[in-house]
C-alpha cells in the first residue's frame, strides 16, 4: 500500500469519527502540511523520502520550531495501515489529555 492510499484511508478513519481536517495547508513556517487537524493541533506529514523528513525537522534555523505548536505525525512506506491508525489514535488522546492539563491549569489559576 502507497503512502497516498494510505493518506487517503486515514482521511476516511478521521471522517467516520468526525474529526475535522484540512488538506494541503500551507503553514508560515515554510513547510505545506498533508493533513492538519486545527482544533488539535496535528500536523500529518506522507514521508516518501529522507530528504523530506530532514527538511520537516530542519524547519527554521536548524531546530524545528514547528514542534512547539503542532505535533507531527509522520506517515512512512515500512509503517502498515493498522499501525497508523492505532498511532492517530494515541496521538489525538495524548494531544486531549495536554488540552484538558490546560484547562484545569488555568481553572485553578482563575479561582
Amino acid at each position: 500500500m502507497s503512502n497516498e492510499e494510505k493518506l487517503e484511508s486515514l482521511k476516511a478513519f478521521l471522517k467516520a469519527n468526525n474529526v475535522k481536517f484540512i488538506e494541503n495547508h500551507k503553514s508560515n513556517f515554510g513547510v505545506t502540511i498533508d493533513l492538519k487537524l486545527p482544533d488539535l493541533m496535528i500536523a500529518v506529514f506522507v514521508i516518501d523520502s529522507k530528504a523530506r523528513e530532514e527538511e520537516i525537522l530542519n524547519l527554521g534555523s536548524g531546530k524545528c520550531k514547528m514542534r512547539y505548536f503542532y505535533k507531527l505525525f509522520f506517515i512512512r512506506e515500512s509503517e502498515s495501515q493498522e499501525f497508523i491508525y492505532e498511532k492517530m489514535q494515541n496521538c489525538i488522546v495524548d494531544r486531549m489529555m495536554l488540552m484538558q492539563r490546560r484547562f484545569e491549569k488555568a481553572n485553578r489559576n482563575n479561582k
